[in-house]
């Protein structure tokens, strides 16, 4: 989705700003993203929630396809009708960028323009400080950040109870069966065979019903196909 990324500073960017985007063309592509547990209760109306492991760590996924493309996009960029669009495909162009222990903010090269008065999406004031639209990019940001923060410690505690198993996909193309695997749901088995205390502990932090939702989400593999 993003093809070349660069942190957005003063002396490069004091007289730029950002094309206005009407579309999710940008996204036509991408047949997954990361989405956050406040996403889960909206997400699981529409897309299999799946969770995944990188170096980083755990995140949750929503699945857009099982081919390099999004069926929920079409031909002119419209997002499917009443489908909610996760917070990671409206953050774009912008992206933080990880520089040792700090994040900086990033923007996908492409979507650059030069700064106009009629165009109020622009980085910096004549006096060099933030524009009030950086300000609410990063706001935006830093919920996101957090968010997703939240959603790997959920997932490690899912692990921890030991209800997390391997899962696949099955898909086939011109009567060719691929496996699609390399994430995990919650089994339903071992959620039941909980004891109780753990239950009553998934029940008081809010984690069975994103877990519901989770399981509820599942169902959409279908539909994906």
């Amino acid at each position: 989705m993003y093809k070349e990324v660069v942190v957005i500073n003063e002396k490069e960017h004091k007289s730029k700003g950002v094309k206005s985007l009407n579309h999710f063309l940008y996204a036509k592509d991408l047949n997954s993203c990361m989405i956050t547990l406040d996403e889960f209760y909206e997400s699981c109306k529409s897309y299999p929630i799946l969770f995944a492991k990188n170096d980083e760590g755990w995140f949750a996924l929503a699945l857009f396809g099982l081919e390099d493309k999004n069926i929920f996009v079409n031909e002119d960029g419209e997002w499917k009708k009443d489908c909610y669009i996760p917070a990671y495909v409206r953050r774009y162009p912008f992206i933080y960028v990880k520089n040792d222990n700090e994040l900086l903010l990033g923007i996908d090269k492409t979507q650059l323009i030069k700064k106009t008065k009629t165009n109020k999406r622009y980085f910096f004031e004549k006096d060099g400080k933030q524009s009030d639209f950086v300000k609410e990019v990063v706001k935006y940001l830093d919920a996101f950040q957090l968010q997703s923060i939240a959603t790997k410690n959920f997932i490690e505690k899912l692990e921890k109870l030991d209800i997390l198993e391997p899962s696949t996909i099955k898909k086939t193309n011109k009567d060719k069966e691929e496996i699609i695997g390399g994430f995990w749901v919650v089994s339903e088995d071992k959620l039941n065979n909980l004891k109780d205390e753990k239950k009553d502990l998934l029940c008081k932090d809010n984690s069975l019903k994103l877990i519901t939702a989770h399981l509820i989400s599942l169902s959409n593999i279908k539909h994906i196909y």
